[in-house]
C-alpha cells in the first residue's frame, strides 16, 4: 500500500512570510522578478536566491529576465535554484537521468503489467516521461494528495474493480524497486523525509502556489523554514488544477502578510466587471479588489461560432475540453487561416519550411544543404533525377542555388511550389494555397486553439469562448461550482481587447454567465 504523506508541517518560521496576490494581468512576475533584482543589488548571492515555479520554461524565463541588469552574471551557473519544484527534489538529491523511469521502462513495465499505456515526454521538464494510463493517473493522483490508495478508490469515480487497481499499484511499485528506478512523485516524497538535503537561502519565491499540491506543500514549508526572506505568490481565484491534485485551501491558509496587486494591465472595464460577476460566486477565495485599464473593451455573444469573423487581429479559441475544439479547428481551416493547436501549427513545420525554401531558390536565392533535403523530400519523382543521390556527399556547409542543383544534384524543373512538392499531399497543398492566397505569412501563427486549462497564463487581443462544458464537468459544476466558476473567470481575463462567447447548445451543460 502506498504510504500516506504526513500532515502539512507546522513549526515555527522564522523568515519574513509574504503573501503576493496577483490577479490576471496585475504583473505578477514583475513584482517577483523586481524582488530578485533589489535582493541582488542589496548584494545577495544569486545563488542564495530561490525562485520555483509551476514549470521550467516559467523558472528558466524569470532568472533570464532577472540577469538583465546583471550581464556579469551566468544564467545557467549562477542562478541553481531557479527551478521547478520536482527539479529541487532531483537536484538535492542527487539523482542522474538514468535513476528515473525512461521511455523503454514504462514500455517494459506496461507489457508485463497487461496494461496499455501512451508514452512521451513532458515539454516542461526534461526528465519527466508522461505515461498516460488511467490507473497510473489514479495511482499518482493518491500519491500527490497525500491519500492512502484504497481511501483515494472510494473518493474516485472509477469504473475499475480494487483487486485490478491494487494489482497495477504494487506491480509498479515493485518494477520501480526491482529496477532502482524512481519516477517524479518519488523525488517530492523522498525529498521531504530528507530535509537536510535542503539548501538553506536568503530568499526564496514560490510562485503560482495556488496550482501546488498536498505533496509540494509539504517542500514549500520545508524552504521556508530554511530562509531569511519567503514569498508566496498566487491567485486563488485562477486555481483551475484542483482536479490535479492543487490544495487551494493550503494557499488561502499559509501565513504570511498579505501583499495585493490592484491594478491590471491587461483587462478592459466591461471585461473586468464580467469576470467580477463570475469571481463573486466563488465561496472559498481571499476576498481582494483588483482594477481594469483604462480601455473600455468589448464584450458580444453569438448562437454559433462560424458568426465570429476572426480572419484579422490575434485570437485565443477557448473551450473548457479539448474535443470541443475539433469543429472550431476544421472551421477555421475551411477559411484558410493558419493556427496553432496544442503546440502545432495547422500545417506542419516541414512542410512550411519546404514550401519557403523552395521560393527562396526561384527567386534566385541560395540555401543550406539541410534546407535543400527537406525540399527533396516533398519533391514529386519526375522532377528529380538519380543526380540528386549527391546529396548525402554534399558540403553541408555550402550554399546551393537552382542551377548548382540543376547542374549538379538532379534537379529537373524550377515550377512553382505547388506542382513540384507534390508529396507534401492534396488537401495540404489546398489549405497551403488558401493560406497564401489570404496573404498570411507562414510565420508565427495569430490564432491559437487551446484548452482554458492549457491558456493559463496566456493572452490575446481577442478572446472567443466557447460557453458548452462536457458532462463531466457540467456534474462537477453540481458538486463544486467553485472550480467551474474559476474555470470561467481564467477563460475570460485572458482578453486584452474583445471577449467573444459562444451560447451554449444546452444550457443545463454550460457556463452560467
Amino acid at each position: 500500500m502506498l504510504a500516506c504523506i504526513p500532515p502539512l508541517l507546522c513549526g515555527p518560521m522564522s523568515a519574513e512570510m509574504t503573501k503576493v496576490f496577483g490577479p490576471p494581468g496585475s504583473g505578477k512576475t514583475t513584482y517577483l522578478l523586481n524582488v530578485v533584482k533589489e535582493e541582488l543589488s542589496a548584494g545577495v548571492s544569486s545563488s542564495r536566491i530561490g525562485y520555483f515555479s509551476f514549470t521550467r520554461k516559467a523558472a528558466h524565463e524569470a532568472r533570464d529576465r532577472a540577469i538583465e541588469k546583471f550581464p556579469t552574471l551566468d544564467a545557467k551557473v549562477d542562478f541553481p535554484f531557479f527551478r521547478t519544484l520536482h527539479s529541487l527534489a532531483f537536484f538535492c538529491l542527487g539523482m542522474s537521468p538514468k535513476d528515473m523511469m525512461g521511455i523503454a521502462n514504462y514500455a517494459e513495465f506496461a507489457k508485463e503489467a497487461g496494461i496499455s499505456l501512451k508514452i512521451g515526454t513532458d515539454s516542461e521538464e526534461d526528465l519527466n516521461v508522461k505515461a498516460d494510463n488511467p490507473i497510473l493517473n489514479e495511482i499518482n493522483l493518491a500519491r500527490i494528495k497525500g491519500l492512502d490508495l484504497h481511501t483515494h478508490y472510494n473518493q474516485s469515480a472509477m469504473d475499475i474493480e480494487w483487486f485490478h487497481f491494487e494489482f497495477v499499484e504494487r506491480a509498479y511499485r515493485h518494477y520501480k524497486q526491482a529496477n532502482a528506478l524512481f519516477d517524479f512523485t518519488d523525488l517530492l516524497e523522498m525529498i521531504v523525509q530528507r530535509e537536510e538535503d535542503l539548501p538553506y537561502l536568503d530568499v526564496v519565491i514560490v510562485d503560482e502556489a495556488q496550482d501546488l499540491s498536498r505533496i509540494q506543500w509539504n517542500l514549500v514549508q520545508m524552504l521556508a523554514k530554511r530562509c531569511k526572506r519567503f514569498y508566496l505568490a498566487g491567485d486563488d481565484d485562477q486555481a483551475v488544477y484542483t482536479w490535479a491534485g492543487a490544495d487551494v485551501q493550503a494557499f488561502l491558509s499559509f501565513p504570511g502578510t498579505m501583499k495585493f496587486l490592484t491594478q491590471s494591465h491587461r483587462v478592459p472595464s466591461c471585461i473586468h466587471t464580467l469576470a467580477s460577476s463570475v469571481v463573486e460566486r466563488i465561496q472559498n477565495r481571499q476576498e481582494k479588489t483588483w482594477f481594469p485599464k483604462a480601455e473600455e473593451g468589448e464584450v458580444r455573444y453569438y448562437n454559433g461560432f462560424h458568426q465570429v469573423d476572426i480572419t484579422s487581429g490575434e485570437w485565443l479559441v477557448l473551450a473548457s475540453t479539448n474535443y470541443m475544439l475539433n469543429d472550431l479547428h476544421n472551421w477555421i481551416k475551411s477559411q484558410g487561416l493558419l493556427f496553432e493547436r496544442n503546440g502545432r501549427r495547422s500545417i506542419q513545420d516541414k512542410v512550411v519550411e519546404a514550401v519557403v525554401y523552395w521560393e527562396r531558390l526561384r527567386a534566385g536565392r541560395e540555401i543550406f544543404l539541410e534546407q535543400v533535403k527537406t525540399i527533396y523530400s516533398f519533391m514529386a519523382p519526375e522532377c528529380i533525377t538519380r543526380g540528386h543521390r549527391t546529396l548525402p556527399k554534399a558540403d553541408p556547409d555550402k550554399l546551393y542555388s537552382m542551377e548548382t542543383l540543376v547542374n549538379h544534384h538532379g534537379l529537373q524543373t524550377d515550377m512553382i511550389w505547388h506542382q513540384v512538392l507534390t508529396k507534401i499531399g492534396t488537401d495540404k497543398i489546398e489549405y497551403l494555397i488558401a493560406i497564401l492566397r489570404r496573404g498570411t505569412k507562414l510565420t508565427k501563427p495569430t490564432i491559437l486553439l487551446s484548452t482554458i486549462h492549457g491558456a493559463k497564463g496566456g493572452e490575446a487581443d481577442n478572446v472567443l469562448l466557447l460557453t458548452d462544458l462536457s458532462p463531466k464537468f457540467a456534474t462537477e459544476y453540481a458538486k463544486n461550482a467553485d472550480n467551474i466558476n474559476r474555470l470561467l473567470y481564467v477563460g475570460i481575463t485572458r482578453a486584452k481587447k474583445s471577449l467573444h462567447l459562444v451560447l451554449p447548445k444546452d444550457h443545463t451543460k454550460a457556463f452560467r454567465l
